[in-house]
């Protein structure tokens, strides 16, 4: 699995590790996804373009999962799939297919700086993430 729930005292804590920084922008919005709640299977899922800037990765990766936060509580939609079209150090832009919450669960409040940093590993990418409850 290329994402994992660790231990944390009051909040949520993500590990997600990716192949490479696309992927590790594509796996967070589903991992966090999971977390926020559960899709409707039976309705259809809508594209949305997502495009964020910043001035680093980390800072991109919280742009890029606070949009999908926002969705959801704006208008209950859950990521169900996502693709990566342009992944640099400053700019992410891709695209998140959405569908309605059937179930919406852990109530996030905010994505945090705390801790973050994305790294690069021998086997990829890999960032510790934590989301204020």
């Amino acid at each position: 699995m290329p994402w994992r729930e660790l231990p944390h005292t009051a909040d949520l804590l993500l590990e997600i590790t990716a192949p490479d920084w696309p992927g590790l922008a594509v796996e967070a919005a589903l991992a966090f996804a999971v977390q926020l709640g559960e899709p409707d299977p039976d309705a259809p899922a809508m594209a949305r373009p997502l495009a964020v800037a910043g001035i680093d990765r980390e800072e991109l990766l919280v742009h890029w999962l606070t949009e999908i936060l926002v969705w959801r509580e704006l208008e209950e939609v859950l990521p169900v799939a996502a693709t990566v079209a342009t992944a640099t150090a400053t700019e992410l832009r891709g695209v998140i297919r959405v569908a309605p919450a059937r179930r919406l669960t852990t109530v996030v409040k905010a994505v945090t700086y705390h801790d973050l940093a994305v790294a690069e590993t021998a086997a990829g990418c890999r960032v510790r993430i934590v989301f204020d409850l």
